[in-house]
């Protein structure tokens, strides 16, 4: 028989919102994962971020032993950064036990978190994203920091541009491009997600109701996890307005032939009782924020053309085993510019 394997459990409890207090029974969540070692009858042990535990040491059988098990909780993080993931390390370094990680989620992203984890040279295995080792982490580590970093100097550029006067349109414009990628990525989730609201309405579920739904049948969050109610009223904001501006995008575009104005797109619309996104009806700010939906989704629908006919030529690329380099410089000799000359020589 293959001899077990000595982990301890790192979990990070969801932070809890303002004003509202932990119960012990919350913070005791090490203990429910070290009783987990003596069976899998006790209730609790079937809640969400246990089950993954269960999983895992089902499908070893008897080659696992937890040594013990750690929970940051979020409020302990004000003082010291990531207290429990450091005891957590030190048992491991004592005990040459690796660290199970109950849910890495979007940790990855934290540089203090990551260069604590990677610093200590402990190894260590994520039940949610089992794929994630030591370089992938770093990695992803990188990938996050220059993000960070780009993200603060388009800031910075932005800032650099406004006046006292708060609302300066260049700063918009610059910061806007930030968000630009995770506003797309939004619509395009709303996209996916219409046809399944919109059997939700004809069933006649109410909002709580389709969350359960979701949550039920297995679809994740925008952010991933579980769905909450907040949630689902930003999509089907979303979604709403992608239904409108799919509805009226002809008419939209008749007006626009005719160079009219906000305001008379406006007037045009009420007068045709167009559905509105908001009581009693068609106003400038209204008529903005549909143009803006409107040139979004061509826009998206355009870049995922362009990606769908360039994956034909990059698999003959990979085929011919060309370097990412090498398929660079193909795409700016077919006059496809990703990167320039001088940035392909560094």
């Amino acid at each position: 028989m293959s001899e077990s394997i000595s982990y301890v459990t790192y979990y990070v409890a969801p932070q809890q919102k303002t004003g509202v207090r932990r119960s012990e029974g919350e913070n005791n969540h090490s203990s429910r994962l070290l009783f987990s070692l003596s069976g899998y009858t006790d209730e609790h042990l079937k809640s969400s971020e246990l089950g993954p535990l269960q999983d895992f040491i089902k499908e070893r059988k008897n080659q696992v032993q937890l040594l013990s098990a750690c929970t940051e909780i979020s409020e302990n993080r004000r003082t010291a950064k990531w207290p429990e993931l450091q005891k957590a390390l030190e048992i491991c370094r004592q005990k040459n036990a690796t660290l199970l990680i109950i849910e890495l989620g979007n940790l990855a992203s934290n540089e203090s978190f990551t260069q604590t984890l990677l610093t200590s040279g402990i190894p260590f295995y994520c039940l949610d994203q089992p794929f994630v080792n030591q370089t992938i982490l770093e990695a992803l580590s990188k990938h996050a920091e220059v993000q960070r970093k780009l993200h603060g100097k388009l800031i910075r550029e932005g800032l650099k541009m406004t006046t006292a006067k708060s609302g300066n349109p260049n700063a918009a414009e610059v910061i806007s491009k930030v968000n630009k990628p995770k506003i797309d990525t939004a619509i395009v989730f709303a996209l996916l997600l219409e046809p399944i609201i919109q059997d939700y309405r004809k069933k006649g579920y109410s909002q709580r109701q389709m969350v359960k739904m979701l949550n039920e049948e297995g679809f994740t969050a925008p952010e991933g996890g579980k769905w909450v109610l907040s949630q689902l009223q930003k999509v089907l904001d979303r979604v709403r307005l992608n239904e409108i501006a799919a509805s009226i995008k002809p008419f939209v575009e008749e007006c626009q032939t005719k160079a009219l104005s906000l305001s008379e797109m406006a007037e045009a619309f009420n007068v045709k009782s167009l559905p509105s996104l908001k009581i009693p009806g068609w106003d400038d700010l209204q008529v903005k924020k549909l143009l803006d939906r409107i040139q979004q989704i061509k826009d998206i629908t355009l870049i995922n053309g362009f990606v769908l006919n360039l994956l034909p030529v990059l698999h003959e690329y990979q085929r011919r085993d060309f370097s990412p380099i090498d398929i660079l410089k193909e795409l700016n000799k077919a006059q496809i510019p990703i990167y320039s000359e001088e940035a392909l020589t560094l």
